[in-house]
């Protein structure tokens, strides 16, 4: 297995990651997800789980978008998407950049995609990878 180095300062292993279920989003993606609206709706009931270990994060810089990286660990790839709140509908959005990930990926309808929040480092990762679940 390869290595990899995060944040400059630490080399691991892809099968030494350790993740906790609870900050994963995931998603089997429909046609609203890939079409040219260029928009990922996450699903609510994950993400208000994932927000709880997002520092300094609040109703108002949610609304406006808070950009966020999106690691790709096995293409070693990283990409800027944008965090939002949509009201009145309640919706929790990856927005600007989800395009460019998308395309990258080659994600399509019907795929699934997995996003992990590593809470650590501040940034979603794609499990795009096996992994192990922290025990609990």
């Amino acid at each position: 297995m390869e290595d990899f180095i995060i944040d400059g300062d630490m080399d691991f292993k892809i099968e030494d990651l350790r993740i906790d279920g609870d900050m994963i989003i995931s998603k089997t993606l429909s046609r609203t997800d890939v079409d040219k609206h260029g928009r990922l709706l996450l699903p609510k009931s994950q993400m208000l789980t994932v927000l709880q270990k997002m520092k300094d994060v609040t109703k108002e810089s949610l609304q406006n978008g808070i950009e966020l990286e999106v690691l790709d660990l096995i293409k070693n790839h990283s990409y800027s998407v944008i965090l939002k709140f949509r009201s009145p509908s309640k919706d929790y959005i990856l927005g600007t950049g989800w395009s460019a990930l998308k395309y990258s990926l080659e994600l399509k309808e019907g795929d699934n995609i997995k996003l992990y929040w590593d809470y650590l480092n501040y940034k979603f990762i794609i499990l795009n990878f096996e992994y192990s679940l922290i025990p609990f």
